[in-house]
């Protein structure tokens, strides 16, 4: 039950959010302008994210090899597709069935499996800080103006607009509930101190995984390339708008994080959350509401209907591997 209302909980910010983001809207005139998006850009922005899953896949090998067992590229790779389809039918449920994708067709321990993942988070937060100190460098007075505009009303007091009170109120609660909920379900499934032992000992050897990397170099390059895909896959759809094709690299940098910053917001797989974000991050560098919403619409799309299609032809080769070697 408690779980049933979390997720009608995800699915009521992503509509709320959603709400906002076209509110006041012409949205026939904006679904108008989608026959004039250039879609050779989203689908080079599509392939973008298909080699960051690809790299992302192969870069995971390595930390499982050096905890001594192996997986095949294959296997590997379909699990994080695997991983990125179920965070968009079932929010902050990815990790978990990423590792438990792979662990049914390579027989690798679920909490070790687990422990390499919350090591590449750590590393992934790193790097988007360093996206954030970059953004605030160059951008810091459109992100000054981004947050005036969320946290202020027409009258210059956030508190005066009820209206803008009561959807950070929402996503306040919402976030809160769903971290307790889910630290509640965690201690539920660990009843034994054994089990609590063993999942922290796993942690603790999937952290050392980084030591006994014996190929740093590759590791790092997979790193590099990618958080550099997914530059791209913000910024080459700058191209396939007019409004936005003006755009520089650092703009690219700029959008990802404001993106990346709404997809953290426990919505319904970023739906309403990135595209109130990304609406709000390009009308402070001047791209008008409609531009910003069209451009926030098409991109969202676009690398959604990717996780899904790949996310689907990825579970079906790990459901015929397991199958045929039963």
């Amino acid at each position: 039950m408690l779980k049933s209302l979390k997720y009608i909980l995800f699915l009521l910010i992503s509509v709320l959010l959603m709400y906002f983001a076209f509110k006041d809207q012409n949205l026939p005139e904006i679904i108008s302008k989608l026959s004039s998006i250039e879609y050779k850009w989203l689908i080079l922005s599509i392939l973008c994210g298909a080699l960051a899953f690809v790299s992302r896949g192969l870069r995971w090998i390595y930390l499982i090899n050096a905890l001594g067992y192996k997986a095949s590229r294959k296997n590997s790779i379909n699990s994080v597709a695997v991983g990125y389809l179920t965070n968009i039918l079932i929010p902050r449920a990815g990790e978990i069935s990423r590792c438990t994708s792979l662990q049914q067709v390579e027989k690798i321990p679920f909490d070790k499996l687990f422990g390499t993942i919350i090591l590449e988070r750590v590393i992934d937060f790193a790097i988007l800080i360093t996206f954030i100190l970059i953004t605030l460098l160059y951008k810091f007075n459109e992100i000054n103006l981004l947050f005036s505009k969320v946290f202020e009303g027409s009258t210059g007091s956030f508190i005066t607009n009820p209206e803008k009170l009561f959807l950070i109120s929402i996503i306040l609660i919402i976030f809160i509930y769903s971290v307790i909920i889910d630290f509640k379900n965690r201690i539920k499934k660990l009843s034994f101190y054994k089990k609590i032992v063993k999942i922290i000992i796993g942690l603790k050897i999937g952290f050392s995984s980084i030591k006994e990397l014996k190929n740093k170099t590759p590791f790092i390059l997979h790193t590099i390339f990618i958080w550099a895909m997914y530059l791209l896959m913000t910024y080459v759809c700058f191209f396939a708008i007019n409004e936005t094709k003006n755009l520089n690299l650092f703009d690219g940098v700029y959008i990802t994080v404001i993106g990346g910053l709404g997809m953290v917001v426990p919505s319904q797989g970023g739906i309403g959350s990135y595209h109130f974000a990304v609406k709000l991050g390009l009308v402070g560098i001047g791209i008008g509401v409609q531009s910003a919403l069209l451009f926030a619409f098409a991109v969202h799309t676009a690398q959604t209907l990717m996780a899904i299609v790949f996310g689907i032809i990825s579970s079906l080769l790990l459901l015929s591997h397991k199958k045929n070697n039963e």
